[in-house]
């Protein structure tokens, strides 16, 4: 008699099985989902860690005065009125001896190249994943995005906004959330 259940069960849900075969996996909590939005994550969470890197990386690369005045400088944007981070950068790059500041422009840019080449390989696993449809929308998406990116003025690389950047989410881009002229990101 329990086979007969269990028979029973097993032919109910044979449906119901090679339907999840034929779709999709239902979007993940984030709403994304697929070997794709995977390795989309993934990289995420490697660039997160590289950035952290980064960021003790160019600290180590200072004097402790040096470390100390950045920290000061840090500390007096947040708790200031009206900051001026792009003030703030300023003094913290002539402050900085040449070789502290080569230091934190080498470990950024080193950090800034592993990131893009963990994007890149992220990127074509992920376009590999869409269809014909979803890729012509994207590359759309991505015309519009150079048409904006183009009208921005690009910044001479400096070790104050380089290290403000690092220490506060400063920066703009893909690389460092907020623009150097508005608050500190909410943590």
């Amino acid at each position: 008699m329990k086979r007969i259940g269990i028979l029973a069960l097993a032919l109910a849900l044979t449906p119901s099985i090679a339907l999840a075969q034929q779709n999709p996996p239902p979007p993940g909590p984030d709403g994304m989902s697929g070997p794709g939005f995977a390795a989309m994550r993934q990289t995420h969470e490697q660039i997160a860690q590289l950035r952290k890197q980064a960021r003790l990386q160019m600290l180590a690369s200072l004097s402790p005065a040096h470390r100390a005045l950045v920290a000061n400088v840090i500390g007096q944007l947040a708790i200031s009125s009206n900051p001026d981070p792009r003030a703030a950068a300023q003094l913290i790059d002539r402050s900085l001896s040449p070789g502290e500041a080569r230091s934190v422009l080498t470990v950024e840019e080193q950090a800034r190249t592993q990131m893009r080449s963990m994007m890149q390989a992220a990127r074509t696993q992920f376009e590999a994943s869409l269809t014909p449809d979803q890729r012509a929308q994207m590359e759309q998406r991505e015309q519009k995005h150079a048409q904006f990116a183009g009208q921005h003025r690009q910044h001479t690389p400096d070790a104050g906004r380089s290290l403000l950047r690092a220490t506060m989410g400063f920066g703009g881009g893909h690389e460092g959330g907020r623009g150097m002229g508005g608050p500190p990101p909410q943590q």
